[in-house]
């Protein structure tokens, strides 16, 4: 059988979290360039995950691969503004203190399971939602961004596979 903690240790449990909350803040804060790499890679494999799933056809899944590098850098930006720097340090923290952490009874963790179990199931929700208002965003900016290039094709009286060509023979020059 496990002592009890006092009011004293559990201020104290919980002024050590905050401090460890307070570093990981000033972390991703000067460790900005790392963060937007981190961001940087997961969008690499999400979008190549999204195209390879919903975009199996050879010509659109390369042309969609080629055209999802230029939206990188903003989602770098935005991925690193509003999602790691405010939500990271406090998930990381409820981490490191679940590691730390030791229950004191089969009991009570069963009672915390169902706790998490309900806001675990609409977090996933929302992040289902999320994820189609992102994927239908991408979608929605390669129709712009095709449409334009068509457009543009269409104005000078030249075929799209001409246009490219040919700039990418002054590119070489």
């Amino acid at each position: 059988m496990s002592k009890k903690k006092t009011l004293k240790e559990y201020q104290q449990e919980e002024e050590k979290l905050r401090e460890i909350l307070v570093l990981l803040e000033q972390l991703f804060k000067r460790e900005e360039a790392s963060a937007k790499a981190i961001i940087g890679c997961l969008y690499d494999i999400a979008t190549l995950n999204l195209i390879n799933k919903y975009c199996p056809l050879w010509g659109i899944n390369s042309t969609l691969k080629y055209i999802s590098r230029f939206p990188r850098p903003v989602a770098k930006h935005l991925g690193c503004k509003l999602y790691l720097q405010p939500k990271c340090p406090q998930l990381i923290t409820d981490w490191l203190y679940t590691l730390v952490e030791f229950p004191e009874s089969k009991g009570k963790e069963v009672e915390i399971v169902e706790d998490l179990a309900l806001p675990a199931q609409t977090q996933i929700k929302s992040l289902r939602g999320r994820v189609r208002v992102l994927t239908g965003a991408l979608v929605a900016s390669f129709a712009v961004f095709i449409g334009g290039f068509s457009w543009i094709a269409y104005n000078l009286q030249v075929t799209p596979a001409e246009l490219l060509t040919t700039t990418q023979t002054r590119l070489k020059n």
